[in-house]
C-alpha cells in the first residue's frame, strides 16, 4: 500500500508534500521521498525547503519545524486512497488523544468543515461557570446568550500544541487559562474559522509585544468591543499561556529564556506577579471558545 504525507496548515487544512498550492509554497520533498526515508529510519529527520524557508521533519514526533522561527506543524501518514480532503474529514479517527473533541460538545453539531456555535442553556454548569466569570467583574452588563464554539480542526490543532509544550517542558502539565477577548462584530466569524490573528483583531495596543492580547477580567476586553444595536461580543478562549516573562512593545515574538537558548518563553504578561493581560504570538496556544453576546442592564432581561 502507498502511503501520502501531509502537514496541517493555519487553517486546519492537509497539505500533501510536494502538491502545487495556491496559499503556500511546494516542499521539496514529496510524499515518495518522505515514505522512502521513513521506511529507512522511522525515528529519523529530514531536512528539506519551502520557498525561501527551511525546515525538519521528525519521524518520531510527527512534526516539522521551522528552522528560523521554530514553528511547528502537526504531520500525518495516511493511506494514498485518501484524498487530503478525506484525510481531514477522519482525522479524528486518529489515535492521538488531541482528536478527542470535548466531552460536553453537541456531536450533532460537528462540522466536517469549519465551525458551529451551539446556544447553552442558562441552566447549565457550563453556562453557570461561564458567567461567574463574566460578572466577576461585569455586574453591571447582563447577558443575552451564551454560545459554544465547535470547531473540531481548530480544537485538534489546540491539543496538538499543548502536547507538544508538554514534551518540552518534559511536564504532564501546561499553564492553561480561560481568559476574556474583546474584538468588532466584523471579526467574529472569521476569528471563530480561522482562529486569533492580531494583524486583524490585536490591532489596539502593543505594549507588551505585538501578538494576540487575552485579559483575566471582562472589564479590560470590554475596552475594546464594540457594540451592534446595543449588543456586545466578547470571546473567553482557552490559552495555553505556558511559561511567560514581562512583555515589551518592541517584541514580535517572546523572547528567548537563557541568552545561550533557542527555546523561546511561552508568552508575555503586564506583569509577572499578579498577571492579568497576557500576549500570544503563536495562535496555536488559543482555542476560541465562547462568544458572550451581552449588554447594558437596561436593554436586556437578567437571566
Amino acid at each position: 500500500m502507498e502511503y501520502a504525507w501531509y502537514w496541517l496548515d493555519d487553517s486546519g487544512q492537509w497539505i500533501e508534500y510536494g502538491e502545487e498550492h495556491p496559499d503556500h509554497c511546494s516542499a521539496t520533498v514529496n510524499s515518495a521521498d518522505l515514505e522512502k526515508e521513513f521506511l529507512a529510519d522511522q525515528k529519523g529527520v529530514v531536512f528539506f525547503r519551502a520557498g525561501s524557508q527551511k525546515y525538519e521533519l521528525s519521524f518520531e514526533d510527527m512534526v516539522q519545524t521551522n528552522l528560523v522561527f521554530e514553528t511547528q506543524r502537526k504531520v500525518a501518514r495516511r493511506p494514498k486512497f485518501l484524498s487530503s480532503q478525506g484525510g481531514q474529514d477522519r482525522s479524528q479517527n486518529m489515535t492521538l488523544s488531541c482528536s478527542v473533541c470535548p466531552p460536553q460538545w453537541d456531536q450533532s453539531a460537528l462540522p466536517d468543515i469549519g465551525y458551529k456555535l451551539v446556544q447553552l442553556s442558562y441552566t447549565s454548569s457550563e453556562y453557570g461557570k461561564i458567567k461567574r466569570l463574566f460578572e466577576k467583574t461585569m455586574k453591571d452588563y447582563y447577558i443575552h446568550q451564551l454560545q459554544r464554539i465547535q470547531n473540531l480542526a481548530l480544537w485538534q490543532v489546540f491539543q496538538w500544541q499543548k502536547e507538544q509544550m508538554k514534551k518540552l517542558n518534559k511536564s504532564k502539565w501546561v499553564d492553561e487559562r480561560l481568559l476574556f477577548h474583546g474584538t468588532s462584530p466584523s471579526h467574529v466569524s472569521a476569528i471563530c474559522e480561522q482562529n486569533f490573528d492580531w494583524r486583524i483583531c490585536g490591532t489596539h495596543g502593543t505594549m507588551y509585544g505585538k501578538g494576540s492580547y487575552f485579559a483575566r477580567d471582562a472589564s479590560y476586553s470590554h475596552m475594546y468591543c464594540s457594540s451592534h444595536s446595543g449588543r456586545y461580543s466578547m470571546f473567553v478562549a482557552h490559552v495555553l499561556v505556558g511559561d511567560f516573562v514581562q512583555g515589551n512593545p518592541k517584541y514580535l515574538r517572546p523572547p528567548p529564556r537563557h541568552s545561550k537558548s533557542n527555546r523561546l518563553y511561552d508568552s508575555c504578561v503586564d506583569d509577572l506577579t499578579d498577571p492579568s493581560i497576557f500576549v500570544i504570538f503563536e495562535k496555536h496556544q488559543i482555542y476560541p471558545a465562547y462568544i458572550v453576546e451581552y449588554s447594558t442592564g437596561g436593554q436586556c432581561m437578567i437571566l
